[in-house]
């Protein structure tokens, strides 16, 4: 059924290819915005095709594409003037939300370099229970009592937080 429904899609977009032109004049089919959304449905439904073909579906990326057809009811957005005022403001404003992503992924990057820098590896604890460990270097070379009354020593201990 899904694969029905992507070649009804695919059909569609080809007929409007061939009546409208694909970019190049006035009315073309991605001036508009609705037809960019129908394109890049169509293609990431190929691209779907695509890669179930040459890799199969057992790859969770490939169902990430799938997800994407979810878009497909926004094609129906285009008899309610109303809602595609909505989705061409929300559309013309995607180039200053990425702006704005972008700052603050500089935030978070600066402050995480910040926080490395102010920790360094401070958070981290023994997993060793016994009160005679204060260190991490006493953690990492903890000397264990064995049943024989001779001592192993520990060559490397789990501490997490630090490496």
């Amino acid at each position: 059924m899904i694969n029905l429904t992507s070649f009804i899609f695919l059909a569609e977009f080809v007929l409007k290819i061939i009546s409208k032109g694909f970019f190049f004049g006035e009315n073309t089919y991605l001036k508009d915005y609705f037809n960019v959304l129908d394109f890049s449905i169509v293609l990431f439904s190929i691209i779907t095709w695509i890669l179930e073909a040459t890799l199969g579906s057992k790859y969770s990326f490939t169902k990430g594409f799938r997800s994407l057809r979810a878009l497909r009811p926004l094609r129906f957005v285009r008899s309610n003037e109303s809602l595609k005022i909505v989705v061409n403001s929300i559309f013309k404003s995607l180039p200053e939300l990425f702006s704005v992503t972008l700052i603050v992924l500089l935030f978070i990057l600066v402050f995480g370099i910040l926080g490395v820098q102010l920790f360094k590896g401070q958070l981290g604890n023994c997993s060793i229970i016994d009160d005679s460990i204060q260190t991490k270097q006493d953690c990492l070379s903890y000397v264990l009592p064995s049943s024989n009354g001779s001592r192993i020593l520990l060559e490397k201990t789990n501490i997490s937080g630090s490496s």
